[in-house]
């Protein structure tokens, strides 16, 4: 072995060397250095046991939302009555599950999902209510009465294809509709419209199956 050989393999030997304790110094000093603090959000989320992958919750607008609801739902509910529609339609919307698979017939080989989250698209248009708003009237959508806001609902859903009622508040073109469509689907809607307590998707005790329903007056509700 030449000595210019012997001095590369010494060379190179060192070298190596020198990496690999270089390599587990690092190793300790990354072991011995504190975790880094996680974002507030995935603590909270850590605290409160829920899974920080998930989303937040969607919502809409509570105070757009709150003022669309006295102008379309039926005044005939009275305030307690649109507020009730209105928190049942916001929980509604909070559980929804975006892109989620649907149920199939049995033996039915085509799987069919629900469609994309609304919220966003509902929330741009109870802004875009707002923002005519100030354009027409110099105020927000919440400071003008409601037959302001009933004028600017219908001049927004002139604008909107298909602004009829569907059955399901997924389908509907515009958030008012889709407010409309899912108190019209509720039982207390179908109460109203029947003026009977029928209860409906509610389980009654077998004891009332064979007898009619009552009707509402008697149950003092209006």
């Amino acid at each position: 072995m030449t000595t210019d050989r012997r001095d590369f393999i010494k060379r190179a030997a060192l070298a190596a060397a020198s990496a690999s304790s270089i390599g587990a110094t690092d190793a300790i000093v990354q072991a011995a250095a504190p975790a880094p603090a996680s974002p507030p959000a995935q603590a909270a989320a850590s605290a409160t046991g829920q899974d920080p992958a998930r989303p937040a919750p969607r919502a809409l607008d509570p105070a757009l939302l709150g003022a669309l609801g006295d102008a379309v739902l039926p005044e005939m509910l009275g305030a307690p009555g649109r507020q009730r529609a209105i928190a049942a339609f916001s929980t509604w919307l909070a559980r929804y599950v975006p892109v989620a698979e649907e149920m199939h017939g049995y033996g039915d080989a085509e799987i069919t999902y629900t469609p994309s989250d609304p919220a966003p698209g509902w929330n741009a248009q109870l802004r875009g209510l707002d923002l005519l708003a100030r354009r027409k009237h110099r105020r927000g959508f919440t400071r003008l009465g409601v037959p302001q806001r009933r004028e600017i609902v219908r001049t927004q859903l002139a604008r909107v294809s298909g602004a009829r009622l569907p059955s399901n508040p997924l389908a509907a073109s515009h958030v008012a509709v889709a407010l409309l469509s899912h108190w019209a689907a509720s039982s207390e809607a179908t109460d109203l419209a029947y003026e009977a307590r029928i209860m409906k998707e509610n389980c009654r005790v077998l004891s009332e199956t064979s007898r009619a329903p009552l009707p509402l007056a008697t149950t003092g509700e209006a």
